[in-house]
């Protein structure tokens, strides 16, 4: 189990069709792990590249991709093809284009074919409330981070430098980690934690009932809306706890009560 926080906190807006993923959650237990090539971060998810090494380090590098693709090579077959690519100037990783087509196969596997949910740990920031919940009319989600689905929740970090990979010399661990668990300090704020899902990728996935415990109403919410997240609530089997988030009158910040 992780170190994690008690609870998280996913911030909703109901506008634009987005109260039926809202929906989903609060009256069928389903929460959408998005691919990161849609989140709001132009920079998310996509760390720079950088692809110094050795000429001993490129031809290992590659026998390990050969190892992966083709399982019945021997090592020292694998050893052989890659000192061929290395020979070919069109296919070695000192060409400029190779270079590119490198670094494009890993961004698009990054932002493309992983499944991120995306979690906070504070359920009353100003900003949160503004950018993912309609500027304080969406509601805040709470869940119990106690449950095994929120067991493998990872703390993103927030460096005052971009991070920078190097398919060479890291391993893909350590990859994964710059390129999905790290963001600009800009975005400190948002204490924010992922759950990663790299085989299934990008989908709908079923989280325990009881684990929703939760739904904290925006400072702004419509009587409309709040009269539908209540119908919503009022549906479920196990029922959780209603809050609401007000403005406090003598300092900018968020009570929830």
């Amino acid at each position: 189990m992780c170190n994690c926080p008690s609870h998280f906190y996913r911030y909703r807006s109901l506008a634009n069709g987005a109260a039926e993923h809202v929906e989903r959650t609060i009256c069928h237990n389903e929460l959408f792990f998005p691919k990161p090539s849609l989140f709001n971060d132009p920079f998310d998810c996509r760390p720079s590249f950088q692809f110094e090494a050795s000429d001993e380090e490129m031809i290992a590098y590659y026998a390990r991709i050969l190892g992966k693709r083709f399982p019945h090579l021997t090592g020292e077959q694998r050893l052989q093809e890659a000192r061929v690519t290395m020979a070919d100037p069109e296919r070695s990783p000192r060409n400029p284009e190779t270079v590119k087509q490198v670094q494009d196969l890993h961004n698009e596997q990054i932002t493309e074919k992983i499944g991120v949910l995306c979690l906070s740990a504070v359920k009353n920031d100003i900003l949160m409330w503004s950018h993912y919940a309609d500027s304080h009319r969406g509601i805040c989600l709470e869940f119990d981070g106690h449950f095994e689905f929120f067991a493998h929740a990872q703390e993103v970090k927030y460096p005052p430098v971009r991070p920078r990979i190097n398919p060479f010399r890291q391993n893909q661990e350590e990859m994964m980690e710059a390129a999905l668990l790290t963001k600009a300090d800009h975005w400190q704020y948002e204490q924010e934690w992922r759950i990663v899902h790299y085989t299934r990728g990008p989908g709908v996935y079923r989280f325990p009932e009881e684990a929703l415990t939760g739904v904290i109403l925006g400072a702004q919410i419509s009587p409309e809306d709040e009269k539908k997240v209540r119908g919503w609530i009022d549906g479920r089997h196990h029922q959780v706890k209603i809050y609401r988030s007000s403005p406090c009158d003598t300092t900018f910040s968020l009570s929830i009560s």
